[in-house]
C-alpha cells in the first residue's frame, strides 16, 4: 500500500505526527555520537566503565509498563497519548539543554551520566507513546494493512538515524558537542509546539468526549478513585495476557535473543577509534550505511517478507547476525589489509550491517506482537516488552562488561578483543536451537470484556 493510500487511510496529519515523532527517535544518534566522544576524549573513562554508564543511564526504560499503564488508562484534557508525549519531549529538552548549557553537568561523570537518565526517561516515554498510537491507530481503522503503519514507523526512524548519524560526524569537526546538543533540543522544542495544537480525537484514538456533568466529576475524589480503579484494571489485564503461552513463549524467546549476547560494543569503538584512528565522520557514515540496510529490510518486509514463516524468518535472522558479527574480527587481526581492503571500506561493508539486522529483528516481531495484542492493552502490553527488551540490552551489555574485564580487554590492550568477538558471535547462535518456542501459526488472543471497555463503561477511564 502506498504512503498516499496510508494517508487517506490514517489522516495526513496522523501520518506526518507519528513520521516525525519517529524521526526525532532515530536522530537521538545525533547527540548520543556527541556524548560518547566527551565520555572518551573529555572524561578519559575506560571502554568498559563507558559501557557501563551509557547503559545504567538507559534505566528508565525498565518503568515503560508504568507509563503505558497510566496513558492508557489516565487520560488528561480528553487525550491519553499527546499530552505525555509532550511531557517525554520536554524531559528530553530539559537533559540535554542541562548538559549543553551547564559546565558544571558536562564535567561530572556522575552529573552527566544523571542528566543523560533524564533524557533517556523522556525519551522512553515517548517511544512508549509512539508505539501505542501505531497499534491503537491500526485497529481503531479499517482498511489499514497488517504491519502498515510499523513499517511506515521503521522508515521514519531510520530515516532520522540516517541523518543523525550522518551529520553527526562532520558537525563535531566545526561544531562543539554543546552546540549539537542545542540543535537538537531546538529540535525537540518544535516538534512539541505541533503537538500543542493537534487534537489526538481527530485520531479516533480515544473514547467520545464526556458530558459536562462527567467532566466536572473528573475533579472529584470520586473521579480519582475511577482513575486508579482503571489503572488497577489495566494491570490486571497485562498479568492476564503475560500468563498466555501465545504471547509469554515468543515474548521469552525474543527476549533471550539478545540477553544472552555479550556485547562488545564500547570495546570495539574503542579499537576503531584509538587504534585505526577511524574519525567521527566516518564511525557516523558506517552507522549511516547500516541505517540504509534497515530501511531496505523494512521495504523488503512489508513487500515480500510477510510470508516467510516466522520461525524461519528469526533464524535466519540471527544466524546471519552472528556471521556478520564474526566480520570485527577480521578488522581487529588486520586481515582484511592483507586482502587490500582499507579499514574504512571494511567497516562500511561488513561491520556497519550487526546494527541493521539487530534492529531490523524488532520489526516482524513488533508486527507479531500487534496481531496477537487485544484492544485496550496496546499501551501496557507494547511498553512491558519495550521495558523487558531494555532489560536484555541491560543484561547483554552488563555481560559484555564482565567478559572484557575477564578477557582483560582494556584501552591499551586489544589482544584478547578477537577471542571476545568468537564468543559474543557463537551466544548469537544459542537462541535458534530455541527456536520452537516461537509457534508455527501464532493464535491471535479473542478480545475479551475484562481486555476491552464496553461502551458505556468508558467512564472507567478518566482524566485526572
Amino acid at each position: 500500500m502506498g504512503a498516499s493510500t496510508s494517508q487517506i487511510t490514517y489522516g495526513s496529519t496522523f501520518i506526518s505526527l507519528l513520521f516525525l515523532s519517529y524521526f526525532t527517535q532515530g536522530l537521538r544518534c545525533f547527540p548520543l555520537l556527541a556524548i560518547t566522544y566527551h565520555f572518551k576524549d573529555y572524561l578519559k573513562v575506560d571502554p568498559g566503565t563507558m559501557q557501563f554508564l551509557m547503559a545504567s543511564a538507559s534505566l528508565p526504560a525498565i518503568a515503560k509498563p508504568i507509563y503505558g499503564i497510566i496513558s492508557d488508562s489516565v487520560y488528561i484534557r480528553g487525550a491519553h497519548r499527546l499530552p505525555y508525549l509532550i511531557i517525554a519531549n520536554l524531559l528530553q529538552a530539559l537533559g540535554w539543554g542541562a548538559i549543553a548549557m551547564h559546565r558544571g553537568v558536562s564535567s561530572s561523570v556522575l552529573a552527566l551520566t544523571a542528566f543523560l537518565t533524564v533524557t533517556n526517561l523522556g525519551g522512553a516515554i515517548s517511544e512508549v507513546m509512539n508505539d501505542a498510537m501505531v497499534v491503537e491507530a491500526g485497529k481503531n481503522k479499517k482498511g489499514g494493512q497488517q504491519g502498515e503503519l510499523q513499517s511506515i514507523a521503521w522508515l521514519a526512524m531510520a530515516s532520522g538515524a540516517i541523518v543523525g548519524n550522518l551529520t553527526a560526524g562532520y558537525a563535531m569537526k566545526i561544531l562543539t558537542p554543546e552546540a549539537m546538543l542545542i540543535i537538537f533540543v531546538a529540535l525537540i522544542l518544535v516538534q512539541v509546539l505541533l503537538d500543542l495544537f493537534i487534537d489526538e480525537r481527530s485520531f479516533g484514538l480515544t473514547p467520545p468526549k464526556q458530558d459536562t456533568d462527567e467532566s466536572q466529576d473528573l475533579k472529584s475524589i470520586d473521579g480519582k478513585q475511577r482513575g486508579i480503579s482503571a489503572i488497577r484494571q489495566q494491570i490486571s489485564t497485562l498479568a492476564s495476557l503475560l500468563r498466555k503461552p501465545e504471547i509469554m513463549r515468543p515474548m521469552l524467546w525474543f527476549l533471550s535473543s539478545y540477553a544472552v549476547i555479550p556485547i562488545l560494543g564500547s570495546s570495539v569503538f574503542y579499537f576503531q577509534t584509538q587504534n585505526l584512528k577511524l574519525s567521527a565522520s566516518v564511525i557516523g557514515l558506517a552507522k549511516v550505511v547500516g541505517q540504509l540496510g534497515l530501511l531496505i529490510g523494512s521495504t523488503l518486509y512489508n513487500k515480500s517478507l510477510k510470508g516467510v514463516p516466522i520461525r524461519r524468518l528469526f533464524a535466519i535472522v540471527q544466524t546471519l547476525l552472528a556471521v556478520c558479527m564474526l566480520s570485527d574480527i577480521v578488522l581487529v587481526k588486520r586481515w582484511n589489509l592483507e586482502l587490500g581492503i582499507p579499514d574504512t571500506w571494511f567497516l562500511l561493508s561488513t561491520s556497519a550491517f550487526v546494527e541493521a539486522i539487530a534492529q531490523f529483528k524488532n520489526l516482524p516481531f513488533v508486527v507479531l506482537l500487534a496481531e496477537l495484542c487485544p484492544r485496550g492493552s496496546e499501551g501496557s502490553l507494547f511498553s512491558f516488552f519495550a521495558s523487558a527488551q531494555c532489560i536484555a540490552g541491560l543484561i547483554s551489555g552488563y555481560l559484555g562488561v564482565a567478559l572484557a574485564s575477564y578477557l582483560h580487554i582494556t584501552t591499551e590492550d586489544f589482544s584478547a578483543l578477537p577471542l571476545g568477538i568468537l564468543i559474543q558471535a557463537l551466544c548469537t547462535l544459542l537462541p535458534v536451537f530455541a527456536i520452537t518456542f516461537i509457534a508455527r501459526q501464532p493464535k491471535k488472543i479473542t478480545d475479551s470484556p475484562q481486555q476491552v471497555p464496553a461502551t458505556n463503561d468508558l467512564d472507567t477511564k478518566k482524566e485526572l
